[in-house]
C-alpha cells in the first residue's frame, strides 16, 4: 500500500498507491464521525506531504484541512505532532482518558479553583470550540460536587445550545441518569441524560437522513459538500437536541427529509463558496409547492444556527 523511499526528517518520502487512498479516506471518515478532529488534522498534514497520482483526493484533503483549522483553530497547535502510521503496535497504548485524568488531577492539585474556573468559562460568550476541551476535562475530573454543579448550570444559566448539549454528554459519560430540564430560548426542554447521543452514529437514523441524502446526491459530483454536510448537520442537531424541532425531524416524512437535505446542500455550498443554483438544487431534491414551506423553514433554521449567539 505504501512505498517508502529515503527517510527525510522534515518530509516523509512516502508514495501513496491507489488502494492507500481508499484506506485513508475511510480512516478520515471514521475520525470525523467520532469527532477525533485533532487526529484528522494530523493525518491530513501527513497525507499532503506524501507523493501520489490522485490529485483530486489531494485537493479534497487540502480543502478539508483548511476547513477544520478554520472551524477549530485550536487544532493548529494540538496537531503539530507528526502522524505516525504503525503497521504493528509494539508498545501498550495508554488511554487518552487516563492521560487527561492525570493532567486534570495535577491542575486541581496546583489550583483548588481549577474546576470552578472551567465552569465559569463555559458560561462565557461567544461560543468557541475550546469549550469542548473544557468539557472533555470535566468528563474525567474527580470532584464530588461536579455533577450537581453541571446540572445547576444547565437548568439555571443562559448557555450556548452547543454547550448545553456538551454538558448533557459530559453528565452521561460521568454515569448520571434521570431527567433534566433546561431552556432553549423560550422553549422548555426535558430530556433523559442517559439517552444523550455520545457520537454521530448514536442518533436515531431518521435524524441522520438529511445528511445521508446530501451524501447520496453529491458524493461523486461535489465531494467537498459531502464531507462538510455531515459535520455541519451534526453541529445543527446538537444545537436543537431536546427541542420540538428535534422531535419533528425524528419523525419526518420522505418529503421533509428531502426539504431539509436541499436546505443543507444550499447552506454548505454557500459556506464553501460553490456556485449551486437554487433551482437546480430544488429539482435534485424534488422540492415542489407542497415541500417549499418546509424547505424555506429549514434554510432559516440552519442559517440561524451559524449566527454567533444563536
Amino acid at each position: 500500500m505504501l512505498l517508502i523511499t529515503e527517510h527525510n526528517q522534515s518530509k516523509p518520502n512516502v508514495v501513496l498507491f491507489p488502494k492507500t487512498y481508499e484506506y485513508y479516506q475511510m480512516e478520515l471518515t471514521r475520525m470525523l464521525e467520532t469527532e477525533r478532529y485533532a487526529e484528522a488534522v494530523a493525518l491530513l498534514k501527513f497525507l499532503l506531504q506524501c507523493s501520489g497520482d490522485n490529485e483530486e483526493s489531494r485537493i479534497e484533503w487540502q480543502a478539508l484541512l483548511e476547513w477544520l483549522l478554520q472551524a477549530f483553530p485550536y487544532l493548529q497547535d494540538e496537531a503539530e505532532q507528526p502522524f505516525i502510521h504503525n503497521i504493528q503496535q509494539t508498545e501498550e497504548e495508554v488511554s487518552e482518558q487516563d492521560v487527561m485524568r492525570s493532567q486534570v488531577l495535577e491542575k486541581q492539585q496546583m489550583d483548588e479553583q481549577y474546576i470552578a474556573k472551567m465552569l465559569e468559562r463555559l458560561q462565557e460568550t461567544p461560543f468557541d470550540e475550546k469549550k469542548w476541551f473544557i468539557l472533555e476535562q470535566l468528563t474525567v475530573a474527580e470532584d464530588a460536587n461536579l455533577n450537581d454543579e453541571l446540572i445547576y448550570l444547565l437548568e439555571t444559566k443562559k448557555l450556548h445550545p452547543i454547550v448545553q448539549f456538551g454538558i448533557l454528554q459530559t453528565l452521561c459519560k460521568r454515569g448520571m441518569t434521570g431527567a433534566v430540564t433546561f431552556y432553549r430560548g423560550n422553549e422548555q426542554c426535558v430530556v433523559d441524560i442517559e439517552h444523550t447521543p455520545l457520537d454521530y452514529a448514536s442518533y436515531p437514523s431518521a435524524l441522520l437522513a438529511p445528511a445521508e441524502r446530501v451524501h447520496e446526491v453529491v458524493a461523486l459530483r461535489e465531494p467537498s459538500i459531502a464531507y462538510f454536510a455531515q459535520e455541519i448537520w451534526h453541529q445543527f442537531i446538537k444545537a436543537i437536541y431536546g427541542t420540538s424541532q428535534y422531535e419533528q425531524l425524528r419523525s419526518g416524512t420522505e418529503a421533509e427529509v428531502n426539504a431539509w437535505a436541499a436546505a443543507l446542500h444550499r447552506i454548505v455550498a454557500g459556506l464553501l463558496q460553490l456556485q449551486e443554483e437554487e433551482s437546480v438544487v430544488k429539482q435534485i431534491y424534488h422540492i415542489n409547492s407542497d415541500s417549499r414551506i418546509v424547505y424555506e423553514q429549514a434554510l432559516r433554521s440552519l442559517a440561524k444556527s451559524f449566527r454567533p449567539e444563536s
